[in-house]
């Protein structure tokens, strides 16, 4: 799909690497940080987990794109459970083909590949990616990696995979690797900040010249709700929308075009969508926020911890809190300093209906839509955070 109807010149949420999309946001950032600082430190062994489709491995492909060519890489999917076919496999990974060896040949293989990467002014990095298991005996050969590497040798290993890599890496089998995995770092998910940003990053990246018009914010954050933020999803889910877009020869896509397209993909946070709810903030009759409720609390407050923060001094910390409860929506007052009033009167606690109006300091947040439907456990890790920052004098700073 190259969407040339759109003014786009290629797909802009292809699944394939690509690294004119790769998007630098806050996590991917941290994570190319983390592999920087493990590469360039004294530990070959370290681990970089997230659930499935956060982006680990393009990390690793962008990290060794952008260093190129000090930098060797090399990928072990599922690695074998005997030691010698794993080692075999470490070479192949680095360009050697399929060798045929004996156990000691192998390691002599490898110990002179080493020598010469570090005679080139290399350095090696392999990553062993989505691991269902760990035999003892690749264990062993981790470790003598691991050995062989040292302070000075340029090998360094990164073990990628999602929470199971986090569990198994907690058995007690496996507790000499586990001495020696003391850098570890967790790939979350977007932000609904993030998100936005990442849908017009790539569409920019496409050649759209305005990727607001073609996915506008309130169509953005359908999108992070759907998805909770995973990029292999938001890829996969933004993919179905504008194909619906150009099918049907539409401006711009809705917030139903993303529920539609999320129920056929099987993306269970697009259920809540269904029902359309969302927040719509304003100050001095002026709108500039619309948030879609998804499945979880909304935290409302001046911290930018809280999922809406509103940095006013009429603001408590943590403000309101906006949850659902059964088949409604509840507005629950968090001892605020001044206090949260549901239209023009001041409740603890409030059952919404639609259109009800809710005065947040000097901020009016209207509820829009129906109920919720049942409560589920909302995507993992996801952060909803919106922050809005104004000047002494109540402009909104961008």
């Amino acid at each position: 799909m190259h969407n040339l109807a759109l003014g786009l010149s290629v797909a802009p949420f292809d699944a394939d690497f690509d690294p004119r999309f790769f998007y630098r946001g806050f996590q991917h950032s941290a994570a190319l940080s983390f592999l920087e600082r493990s590469v360039q430190g004294s530990d070959s062994l370290f681990v970089l987990s997230g659930a499935a489709g956060t982006g680990k491995t393009s990390t690793v492909d962008f990290y060794l794109k952008d260093n190129e060519p000090s930098l060797r890489g090399g990928r072990i999917s599922e690695p074998p459970a005997e030691g010698d076919a794993f080692l075999a496999k470490v070479l192949e990974a680095f360009g050697f083909g399929a060798v045929e060896a004996e156990h000691s040949e192998l390691k002599n293989l490898l110990s002179v590949f080493l020598v010469q990467v570090a005679h080139d002014g290399q350095k090696a990095l392999l990553q062993i990616g989505d691991p269902r298991a760990i035999s003892d005996e690749v264990t062993q050969e981790l470790l003598w990696l691991a050995e062989v590497a040292g302070k000075e040798s340029p090998l360094n290993i990164v073990i990628t995979g999602d929470m199971g890599l986090e569990r198994l890496l907690e058995s007690r089998r496996l507790k000499p690797l586990l001495d020696r995995l003391r850098l570890r770092h967790r790939l979350d998910p977007l932000s609904a900040r993030e998100t936005h940003d990442y849908l017009h990053f790539r569409l920019a990246a496409a050649g759209c010249g305005r990727p607001s018009a073609l996915l506008p914010p309130t169509v953005g954050m359908a999108i992070y709700a759907a998805t909770g933020g995973v990029p292999a999803r938001i890829n996969e889910l933004a993919t179905a929308v504008l194909e619906n877009v150009e099918k049907d020869h539409a401006p711009a896509p809705t917030v139903d075009d993303v529920r539609v397209c999320a129920a056929r993909l099987g993306l269970s946070g697009g259920e809540a969508l269904g029902y359309n709810c969302r927040l719509e903030v304003s100050r001095d009759n002026a709108t500039f926020l619309e948030v879609p409720l998804g499945r979880d609390k909304m935290l409302i407050g001046r911290h930018s911890f809280n999922d809406i923060c509103l940095r006013d001094s009429s603001v408590s910390r943590h403000h309101a809190l906006i949850v659902p409860d059964g088949s409604a929506w509840v507005v629950v007052d968090l001892a605020s300093t001044n206090g949260t009033m549901v239209n023009g009167q001041t409740v603890r606690q409030r059952t919404l209906a639609d259109r009800d109006e809710i005065h947040v300091g000097r901020f009016l947040v209207v509820f829009r839509g129906g109920p919720p439907g049942v409560p589920a456990q909302p995507p993992e890790d996801s952060d909803f955070r919106t922050t809005v920052v104004f000047d002494k004098e109540g402009a909104e700073i961008s």
